[in-house]
């Protein structure tokens, strides 16, 4: 079981690095892994749906099979901190999975009790998934509420709706990942970042702007208040990433 920080990886006061592990296989997952802690980052995002993608088991044998590889990464690299994310199909993921085993993977994470933080997706939030919820603060684990929109950036105004909504649900971490049509889009999540940093200083959270258009607010998105910014050490889990080596320098300072 891991020793978390009472506060999680994720803090509202830095921007840290993350970089997905999208597999497929066992080996490439530690070998992904691996590179991650040789690049000191901050953070790994582990992406079992892009896991699963063409492995060619049915979906019933998916949490099992899962529960074992995250356990397998924790083994090996107990003190990297971890997010769980399982992406729907309905929000750039690559594999479908039911809203029943959706919920129950989650809780099967959360019970397993070894990643620092799991992602929940705004739109896939039930009465359930909000007791799951519970239980990881209450072990420790943050939870990232997600939004994403791999089509257009949406206003401000519903942004900060959807931003209230995650925090009505106890999200203890934020995330909006937006595709823009124009640079007024870019700005726009420029200025959502800054103003949701205004509006709730202590609360993390994670923005970005998609694609090779909004590849600015990966790199300067800190200044306006980010707190975390999802690096690439080869394969991207979702378009604009940037190489970890450029973030380093250009967040950190650090070659």
């Amino acid at each position: 079981m891991k020793s978390k920080q009472q506060q999680g990886p994720i803090q509202g006061d830095r921007c840290g690095i993350c970089v997905p592990i999208v597999g497929p296989s066992i080996e490439e997952v530690l070998s992904q892994v691996q590179k991650a802690v040789q690049a000191e980052v901050d953070l790994i995002e582990l992406r079992p749906d892009m896991w699963m993608k063409d492995s060619h088991i049915s979906e019933e044998v998916y949490i099992p099979t899962i529960v074992n590889l995250v356990e397998e990464v924790h083994s090996k690299y107990e003190k990297m901190p971890m997010l769980f994310t399982w992406r729907t199909l309905a929000e750039g993921g690559e594999t479908p999975l039911s809203s029943e085993n959706y919920c129950n993977l989650l809780q099967v994470i959360v019970d397993q009790n070894v990643v620092d933080a799991v992602d929940v997706e705004l739109f896939a939030y039930t009465e359930k998934i909000g007791s799951i919820m519970k239980q990881a603060h209450q072990q420790g684990m943050q939870t990232v509420m997600s939004y994403h929109n791999f089509y257009k950036t949406l206003g401000i105004d519903t942004l900060h709706l959807y931003a209230e909504q995650m925090i009505s649900a106890g999200a203890s971490v934020i995330k909006f990942a937006l595709m823009p049509t124009s640079s007024d889009d870019v700005f726009s999540v420029l200025q959502f970042t800054r103003e949701l940093t205004q509006r709730y200083p202590q609360l993390p959270r994670i923005t970005m702007s998609m694609g090779q258009l909004g590849q600015m607010t990966r790199t300067c998105g800190n200044v306006f208040g980010n707190c975390l910014t999802f690096g690439t050490l080869g394969q991207a889990s979702a378009p604009g990433q940037i190489e970890v080596a450029v973030l380093r320098q250009l967040i950190k300072g650090k070659k």
